[in-house]
């Protein structure tokens, strides 16, 4: 997280500010992503903990400038398979589909975006730590760091966390008030139109 931080600060103090910043970032974009993704079973007693695993994905969305430097948009996203492994290093679990919507907003300084975004998330999970197949959803949130690099090319960084509560009896050995956690940073490569 320190070479986050570290990036986003080099970032920014690399960029000048002018008065078109927010306008810039105005229209439709679609882009693809990978993502390091860390989930946590909490309130079950199913195998634990899970290591990382890697999932590719596609994401777009529309953004809409308001005066020289807000932001504001919304964005869906998809996801395919990552598989995550206990410490047995047996594979045991597996999101199979993620699909998310978002609100974003964000501060646009130059040709950097540095925004928030908050949503809901759905995954469709299988594997052993489970008594079946299941879908989970819940809240999603985070906050990332957008750079043009040209006028209709961008990258990002982007941190997300989601809790989301899984259909009953299908975590073995979960409890009332079981969720799946999961946090996740991305990279990603958008085409601006």
């Amino acid at each position: 997280m320190r070479l986050a931080a570290l990036t986003i600060t080099a970032a920014l103090a690399a960029t000048g500010a002018s008065a078109q910043d927010a306008s810039q970032w105005t229209g439709f974009y679609a882009g693809f992503a990978t993502n390091i993704i860390s989930p946590e079973f909490d309130n079950s007693t199913a195998p634990t903990p899970l290591q990382e695993g890697t999932g590719f994905g596609a994401y777009g969305g529309y953004n809409y400038g308001i005066g020289d430097n807000f932001v504001i948009g919304a964005e869906v996203g998809f996801s395919g398979p990552a598989s995550f492994q206990t410490t047995l290093g047996a594979a045991d679990f597996e999101f199979e589909r993620v699909l998310n919507a978002r609100v974003r907003g964000g501060y646009a300084l130059g040709n950097a975006l540095v925004y928030g975004s908050v949503g809901y998330q759905s995954v469709q999970y299988t594997g052993q730590g489970t008594t079946a197949d299941g879908t989970a959803d819940g809240l999603v949130y985070g906050i990332g760091l957008e750079m043009l690099l040209v006028d209709n090319v961008s990258v990002r960084l982007d941190y997300t966390s989601t809790h989301m509560n899984p259909d009953p009896g299908t975590i073995a050995g979960g409890s009332a008030g079981e969720q799946i956690d999961a946090n996740a940073v991305g990279l990603g490569v958008a085409l601006h139109f």
